[in-house]
């Protein structure tokens, strides 16, 4: 089964707010999410990704 993360345990891993997540997704620099219910949630693989592509803009 695909490990997921809601967005207040994503927010929880990387140490952030939920208002910088918001601000981040709304300016096109955030993780891919989706939709289970009414609950939206964010892959392991798309949190790698997200991840990954943060510390290539940092170098």
């Amino acid at each position: 089964m695909d490990e997921s993360f809601t967005i207040k345990e994503f927010c929880a891993a990387e140490k952030i707010s939920r208002n910088l997540f918001y601000k981040l997704q709304a300016r096109g620099e955030g993780p891919k999410t989706y939709l289970v219910g009414v609950n939206r949630r964010i892959s392991r693989e798309a949190y790698l990704a997200w991840r990954t592509a943060r510390q290539n803009e940092a170098a």
